[in-house]
């Protein structure tokens, strides 16, 4: 609307300067808008693509309101004029009246040229035009045969429903899981042939095209098609009964708006994937958007980060080839069928989309075979980031860092968002200097640095002495003011002399609207490599002279008309989504090439910017609903293939978080690719900082310090593990924030799953999303989990409630992984280390043993150590092989307390303590508070660790699922982080659940008796069996009594309960299983 007053207050002082003053100052119409779809001005066509058959409205304002006042339109039919047309008024707002004409209906190819006139009481006639549009109308393959065979390319020539056209379907295949469609509605396109061999078979109905992997079957008459998986026998997707699937909106004469594509898809199908989805991760009954949109809090449906790309729980996903705004209808309209529409402009449309069958690790890892690898992330991203807007000086800034260190918080990078003049975005703020030709670059030298920012390089040291690694923030403008700034304004009539601005497609350049972010400001074209390097140029001292090592590059959502203009040919409606990629990747170049590792932090694009990006969730509110949303957005995102993303802890803007949302996002942050702390207002008193020294004092909750820095300690703690699982990610296109049915494929259980997920292939987190909730239901898949936090075995197969106070969150570790950590001197997790990311204080292998296991770990520099772990627990052993190492490396083995362990074959000394066994070279320790037994091997040669006497860990009695019992650590002796007591009377139960691999198996309970010989009721999925429990000496005394049971493979429960009949008390540590 701002731009609509604009423009209608620049007429009526144009009017008032040659004319008398009429009540008629104006008339507008702008049929596209500015081609927002999300927010449609009052004066467009409608609808925006003229079909055949329908009405076109077209509406208008004219000003001011004044009664006698008559507008109508003037038109051309193929060059025939028709009779007027009056407009009906419809309401007045403001100063403004709204009209609208009806035209047509028309035929397919009619073009209609149009102008809008407007007068009042017959004088003072004013106009606006003309406009013209070509009506189209859908066409359909209805039939194909089989054109040409080439290598690698199967063409097949399409008979459309109706017009004279020759279409082409290209069909290859790039690898033998992945089938291309390319359809040229014209026929004119040289089809990419693709690369997997393929067979052919003809009959008179079908065309069969096989590979090792796909078999494609096309239906000649009606055309269809059928794709199956060999592999697997599934049949994946089909459109042959909807006869409507592959469509093309045309105007008969070369004119191609829209494709479209139809499969039918059965109601158990659900579909995942489609960029940062805010609002769950299930999209069946949905219509997504594709489309790049900066949604200010409340995303919703919107996203930053739109990917025309999903994975479907049938085995297949599909990537829409395409940078133009598409629709994903997914069983929204029509509960049988999912359609995708797309945009095209140009001579030579086509339509080109990839199916890709496999598991959705496999399809993730193939969509990112085609739109592009994950970028090769440094180590130092996985630490904390540090930023505040309100950080508008070198002071401040460098307090933050103080800050850090004071209260032992390990950040790795600080994000500076004011630092700059806010008019050319690269000169530190308050900085003097002699202005220069726009064609010229500063080095560091020409700035007289100000009071604000009073040495930029020395501040940049000084944080790189700390360990951290510094970003400044970004814009793709040159920004439009209202007064005179000498440099931007030299740099602004040599951008627009040089034609480095995106264009206005006519001639002009273009601008954004006045009522977006940045209003009226010039936007670089980014795909014209001069324009690049003259931005760059401007840029370079930032790495020459001040040292920083990269940028947070905001926004790219700033394309807006379909008649914008690109150095390279492109149109606004094909770099709407795109422009963001071509920014983000401009600016990784530019680091890549300063500092060796391109480094940007951004929220916008779509298909392949994980190639050159990091990214956040955007401007969120600091709302529990806003962090259920941003877990939503992540693990969309991950299944998009970006895997390098996070989001602004405890939200950006909004009320300040409270103490509980703060711990909370703490948590989950901890556990997400990238944890960031950020705020948005620029001078706030009292400061909104997200610093966890700012919210203890604001929320006066002294406890928010300590456990901030827990958790990032414990991310410091696992880096080495996250650092390895990114490293898997940039190798094959997976995410590290990973959807739990990429995991457990096979599991129904997992496609329902929203509020947990996998961190790397190990790591189950369950983060508290409600606002006072403190029993988290975590599904835990088939097999066997371990409490990260509490070292507790449980069964998975079912859900468990787990009771999780305001500092903590459930984390569990898949039985049979091996996790590298980088642990304190007395291997605490949550102990600090500081922030050096590329140096161990302890490196740590935790091994949970189950069958054979292997894990690469790697290194900040890229290089890999390779541990094996294999567990023979039937025989009391497991075997760790650990490479050669230049320091000592620790292992630590998840079981019962071993009888010995040797290193390369000879014996190494027991430590009775951790003291005793941090001052040994070479020793073991068991620790029965965690059920680790701990190895040190010294640096130097590999080891071969054999552990002798070792059995699977207990199920800890305080873990377990209780009745009228309680939990103590008042006597000494036991397993874990204590025992049950208060075991002494009838309805009195402690229930397990617990794993079994074979059929039958030795159950172990150990038990305390110190009064006298007790007896309990034993339930073994139900069956029940009386247990005699012996007198131990007293209390502080333990006993094992073993009891032959019969399982069922896979989960089961055994209860200990207290029954009419049993009778005396007893304290119970914890159950074991041995298999027979």
């Amino acid at each position: 609307m701002k731009k609509i007053f604009r423009v209608c207050i620049a007429l009526l002082l144009c009017f008032s300067l040659v004319t008398p003053a009429f009540a008629l100052d104006g008339i507008w119409h702008n049929p596209y808008g500015i081609d927002d779809l999300y927010d449609h001005e009052p004066t467009e066509i409608y609808p925006l693509t003229p079909i055949a058959g329908e009405m076109i409205y077209i509406k208008s304002t004219t000003w001011p309101v004044e009664a006698g006042q008559s507008v109508w339109l003037t038109y051309t039919k193929n060059g025939e004029p028709q009779p007027d047309i009056g407009a009906e008024w419809k309401y007045n707002s403001g100063n403004n009246s709204y009209w609208e004409a009806a035209i047509g209906p028309f035929e397919k190819g009619d073009v209609i040229e149009y102008t809008v006139f407007a007068d009042k009481d017959g004088q003072n006639t004013q106009s606006i035009g003309p406009f013209s549009f070509h009506v189209v109308e859908w066409e359909r393959a209805q039939s194909v045969e089989l054109g040409s065979q080439e290598d690698g390319l199967v063409v097949l020539n399409v008979t459309s429903d109706q017009g004279d056209s020759t279409p082409k379907l290209g069909l290859s295949f790039p690898s033998a899981d992945v089938l291309r469609f390319q359809f040229s509605p014209l026929g004119d396109v040289a089809f990419e042939a693709g690369a997997a061999d393929y067979s052919i078979e003809e009959d008179s109905n079908s065309i069969i095209i096989s590979t090792s992997a796909l078999e494609v079957t096309v239906t000649k008459s009606p055309y269809g098609v059928e794709v199956r998986d060999l592999d697997t026998g599934k049949l994946l997707t089909q459109n042959g009964g909807t006869g409507s699937e592959l469509s093309w909106l045309t105007d008969g004469a070369g004119l191609v708006k829209n494709f479209r594509g139809r499969y039918e898809s059965p109601s158990s199908e659900k579909f995942y994937g489609f960029g940062e989805r805010y609002n769950g991760i299930e999209k069946r009954g949905e219509t997504v958007d594709i489309y790049v949109y900066n949604q200010y809090q409340n995303q919703g449906e919107r996203s930053y980060l739109a990917v025309p790309f999903f994975y479907s729980s049938k085995g297949y996903g599909l990537y829409l080839d395409s940078t133009y705004y598409a629709q994903f209808d997914m069983a929204d309209s029509d509960p049988n069928q999912y359609t995708f529409t797309v945009n095209t402009s140009g001579d030579d449309p086509v339509l080109d989309y990839y199916i890709i069958s496999g598991t959705p690790e496999e399809v993730i890892g193939g969509y990112s075979e085609l739109s592009g690898k994950p970028q090769d992330m440094p180590k130092w991203a996985f630490g904390l980031w540090m930023s505040a807007n309100e950080w508008d000086r070198q002071s401040e800034v460098l307090s933050a860092v103080e800050n850090a260190e004071a209260y032992d918080i390990p950040a790795s990078v600080v994000v500076l968002e004011q630092w700059s003049d806010e008019n050319t975005f690269y000169i530190f703020n308050d900085s003097t200097y002699t202005a220069r030709p726009g064609g010229e670059a500063f080095s560091g030298s020409d700035f007289t640095y100000s009071e604000k920012w009073p040495d930029p390089a020395s501040m940049v040291d000084t944080i790189h002495d700390n360990g951290m690694k510094v970003l400044l923030w970004q814009i793709p403008v040159l920004k439009y003011t209202d007064y005179a700034w000498e440099q931007k304004d030299n740099d602004e009539a040599y951008m627009i002399e040089q034609g480095y601005a995106v264009g206005d497609g006519e001639g002009g350049q273009y601008r954004i609207p006045s009522s977006g972010w940045f209003g009226n400001s010039l936007l670089l074209d980014f795909t014209n490599p001069d324009a690049v390097d003259w931005w760059m140029s401007k840029r370079a001292y930032l790495f020459d002279d001040i040292g920083i090592d990269g940028f947070k590059t905001d926004g790219g959502e700033m394309v807006w008309g379909r008649n914008t203009s690109f150095y390279d040919g492109s149109d606004g409606l094909e770099m709407r989504n795109e422009y963001p990629n071509a920014y983000i990747e401009a600016y990784y170049d530019f680091t890549e090439e300063n500092t060796g590792t391109g480094m940007t932090f951004s929220r916008a694009g779509t298909a392949g910017v994980q190639s050159t990006g990091v990214f956040w969730a955007g401007d969120q509110s600091s709302t529990f609903d806003a962090l259920q949303d941003s877990i939503s957005a992540g693990l969309s995102a991950g299944i998009s293939g970006i895997p390098f993303w996070g989001w602004d802890l405890a939200g950006f803007t909004g009320d300040f978080p409270t103490a509980e949302l703060y711990k909370r996002s703490t948590q989950a942050a901890a556990f997400a690719p990238i944890m960031q702390f950020h705020s948005e207002k620029a001078n706030p008193s009292p400061s909104e900082e997200r610093s966890p020294w700012n919210v203890q004092e604001r929320t006066g909750d002294d406890t928010i310090i300590p456990t901030f820095r827990y958790y990032v300690n414990t991310r410091m703690n696992i880096l080495p593990y996250i650092y390895s699982e990114a490293q898997k990610c940039t190798e094959d296109g997976t995410p590290l924030m990973r959807a739990m049915m990429i995991d457990f494929p096979e599991d129904p259980e997992a496609y329902d799953l929203e509020e947990q997920y996998m961190f790397g292939r190990s790591l189950l987190v369950a983060p508290v999303l409600e606002e006072g909730q403190t029993v988290k239901e975590i599904y835990l898949p088939e097999g066997e989990w371990i409490d990260f936090f509490h070292n507790a075995l449980t069964a998975g197969g079912g859900t468990k409630n787990y009771y999780c106070d305001v500092d903590s969150i459930p984390v569990y570790v898949r039985n049979g992984s091996i996790i590298p950590l980088n642990l304190n001197e007395d291997y605490e997790l949550g102990g600090s280390i500081g922030n050096d990311v590329d140096n161990y204080t302890n490196l740590t292998f935790r091994v949970y043993p189950k069958g054979d296991s292997s894990y690469t770990l790697v290194h900040s520099d890229r290089s890999t150590m390779t541990v094996n772990a294999s567990e023979d627990f039937k025989n009391g052993s497991v075997s760790v092989s650990i490479p050669g190492a230049a320091i000592p490396v620790t292992t630590q083995v998840f079981g019962t307390e071993p009888t010995g362990v040797t290193v390369n074959g000879q014996a190494i000394q027991r430590a009775a303590t951790l003291d005793e066994f941090q001052a040994a070279q070479t020793a073991y320790y068991y620790s029965s508070s965690e059920k680790l037994v701990y190895i040190k091997t010294a640096a130097g040669d590999a080891s071969e660790i054999e552990i002798e006497g070792i059995y699977q860990a207990p199920y800890e009695a305080e873990h377990a699922e209780q009745a009228n019992v309680a939990v103590n650590t008042d006597h000494e002796g036991y397993y874990g982080e204590g025992f049950v007591d208060q075991f002494a009377s009838e309805g009195c139960a402690v229930t397990f659940t617990v794993y079994s691999d074979s059929d039958t198996a030795l159950l172990d309970v150990r038990y305390s008796a110190g009064t006298e010989a007790a007896q309990r009721t034993l339930l073994v999925n139900g069956e029940s069996i009386l247990l005699d429990l012996p007198k131990t000496q007293d209390w502080d005394s333990w006993n094992t009594v073993s009891v032959p049971v019969e399982l069922l493979p896979g989960q089961n429960t055994i209860t200990i309960s207290y029954q009419a009949g049993n009778f005396a008390g007893i304290n119970l540590d914890c159950i074991s299983l041995r298999n027979q």
